[in-house]
């Protein structure tokens, strides 16, 4: 018989929901939170552990298998019936009694071990294991890939990653208000706007402030500009997956381009500190067309370059293909699920996007291509947004207008927001003005048990081309 806990997320599953987020606390309490996209509201179930042990949902939910090995890893709850408890976060190096979330803060004296975790290797005649990182050329970040190959066919691919775990949510425990912004904003560059603006939606939450329209467009704004980035990169990288330099040096140009106008507009490049509660960083719609106006002169010759390459469109079809139903089943997000013909997009569910009527992207092959194309479709979609909402913006930038933070907040809330890379929701717990606990959870987060499964069959040489067309963000997910 399924206990309760089971059976309350097994039904919200079911019933076509979205699991926001899957935490646990230093009391002993689980929490699971879900999304009805039908009526955006959220329902929740609280789980006390009993003698440090859980009964684990991966069974019945594989999605959440990530979720509780870094419950594991971090609290030390053993999720019971778990299929492989394997650490996620957790390195050789750590001392088996520290626990991050579930012990003393004290940093411990690293183990002199060597540091990488067991792996989940094919077995057999004519298997060769081929491990990749967790160094890498460029300047990407740090992932351990390891490869189970026969011939130059992937069998089985394991990810390691959390090679730079920063610790950020023990960080925030403790933390004052003001203290919060700098290291929730630099959780990952390529989603800071909407890491940013889950914090603010939190603090306003507790504090009882309804945003005003001009503040919630000029949010709307700056979050559709770093979509617009952060497409622009992921579209630059799949042509360098399969050596179209022409197309790949065009794009980073326009790429360039684009940051060089976030920089005139918004004073950073990257959009750091443009979003605290009851506040946003404000440009004029004027600047604003102009500058999707140069955007477009330039994107509108390269699309048609990369449309029109019948051997780049080739390269890309057939290649990583997920299925809609391996999409669900991971509890898949964004750009990697849409491409599927899952039509879940965060933004319909966000009240300040109404009247801009968000227009969900979505593909059905489910391959690299499918996923290239919806990319192009939602930076145009969000150019359209950003012009619609340009006139509706002051011709001049107003003063800040810095919201008066309460003395002393207190409560639990749930935010998200539709980042570039899909569904990135934060789970807020204040205690008169600080942070007692603070839970990150980012679509890549979601993605990369997708990715690693949509390799298999592949040749190893497409795995470049495959991992560019998902362009999942390993500090978002290492945190």
């Amino acid at each position: 018989m399924p206990t309760a806990w089971v059976h309350f997320n097994a039904q919200r599953k079911a019933a076509g929901q979205e699991l926001l987020a899957l935490t646990a606390d230093r009391s002993g309490t689980l929490r699971a939170t879900w999304l009805d996209p039908s009526d955006g509201r959220q329902t929740w179930m609280d789980w006390g552990v009993s003698g440090g042990r859980f009964p684990s949902l991966s069974v019945v939910l594989p999605e959440v298998a990530w979720d509780e090995r870094e419950i594991h890893d971090l609290f030390g709850y053993l999720p019971e019936g778990h299929p492989d408890l394997r650490p996620l976060v957790r390195t050789p190096r750590w001392p088996t009694t520290f626990l991050p979330l579930g012990g003393s803060r004290r940093p411990p004296l690293w183990r002199e071990v060597e540091p990488d975790l067991p792996a989940l290797q094919v077995q057999g005649e004519g298997v060769t294991i081929m491990k990749v990182g967790p160094t890498h050329a460029g300047i990407i970040e740090s992932g351990h890939f390891v490869f189970s190959l026969i011939g130059e066919n992937i069998l089985h691919l394991d990810v390691h990653l959390f090679q730079n775990h920063r610790g950020l949510e023990t960080l925030l425990e403790g933390e004052t208000l003001d203290a919060v912004p700098r290291v929730v904003g630099r959780t990952c560059a390529a989603d800071t706007v909407s890491h940013q603006t889950n914090w603010a939606l939190a603090v306003e939450h507790l504090s009882d402030f309804t945003a005003p329209p001009a503040l919630t467009r000029q949010r709307v704004v700056l979050l559709e500009a770093e979509r617009v980035l952060s497409h622009l990169n992921d579209l630059a990288q799949i042509p360098a997956g399969v050596g179209f330099q022409v197309a790949h040096q065009r794009a980073l140009s326009i790429k360039e381009y684009w940051q060089r106008c976030l920089k005139a507009l918004f004073g950073h490049r990257f959009l750091f500190d443009t979003v605290r509660p009851g506040w946003a960083k404000a440009t004029s719609g004027e600047a604003l067309v102009e500058a999707v106006r140069g955007l477009r002169q330039r994107f509108g010759p390269w699309r048609r370059l990369v449309e029109g390459h019948v051997g780049f469109q080739d390269r890309m079809r057939g290649v990583g293909v997920t299925s809609l139903s391996q999409v669900i089943r991971l509890g898949a997000q964004g750009v990697a699920a849409r491409a599927a013909g899952k039509p879940f997009d965060a933004r319909q569910m966000l009240p300040w996007y109404g009247e801009f009527e968000v227009k969900p992207v979505t593909g059905v092959e489910g391959d690299v291509k499918a996923r290239f194309m919806v990319r192009l479709e939602e930076l145009e979609e969000s150019l359209r947004i950003l012009e619609a909402a340009a006139p509706r913006l002051p011709a001049s930038p107003p003063r800040p207008a810095y919201f008066a933070l309460p003395p002393d907040p207190s409560g639990r809330v749930v935010t998200f927001t539709e980042s570039p890379h899909g569904l990135n929701v934060h789970d807020v717990t204040l205690e008169s003005g600080r942070v007692v606990r603070y839970h990150i959870r980012a679509a890549t987060f979601r993605n990369w048990p997708l990715l690693a499964q949509a390799v298999g069959g592949n040749a190893v040489a497409d795995f470049p081309l495959i991992n560019k067309s998902f362009e999942l963000c390993y500090s978002c997910t290492d945190r």
